[in-house]
């Protein structure tokens, strides 16, 4: 059973959501600059960069240790696998159907796939969940 404990946010230092926001902002600023540049299906590529997985990585890792950084990078890998599906499906319906549904449709994938790959994932051993202090 999933469970939510935000007590935790509050240990969150705001220089470590000001380095998130920078990472991100910097890469999809890069991302709009490529797309006007190049095409559209170009700079797309790069929106999907997961610019505030490197932050966070970098926090983890000086905060928690290479392991528990490690752990992470396994589940944005989960993640971002079920992005590339989500992507296949909306690039198929966004020119058969109402925009608003595909994106429903592939916001919905993404999750589905996303949860079903961890949930497969630790099944299999891959993933191991382990309780942080």
């Amino acid at each position: 059973m999933l469970k939510f404990n935000f007590s935790q946010l509050r240990d969150i230092r705001v220089r470590d959501y000001v380095i998130r926001f920078l990472f991100g902002g910097t890469i999809s600023v890069i991302a709009a600059l490529i797309g006007q540049w190049a095409t559209g299906r170009i700079g797309g590529i790069f929106t999907a960069f997961p610019a505030i997985l490197l932050a966070s990585l970098t926090l983890i890792n000086r905060e928690d240790g290479k392991q528990a950084s490690a752990m992470d990078a396994q589940g944005a890998v989960l993640g971002a696998v079920a992005l590339v599906l989500a992507s296949i499906l909306l690039s198929i319906t966004l020119g058969t159907m109402a925009g608003a549904w595909s994106l429903l449709l592939g916001l919905g994938a993404w999750l589905v796939c996303s949860v079903g790959f961890y949930l497969l994932s630790v099944k299999l051993g891959w993933l191991r969940i382990e309780k942080r202090n």
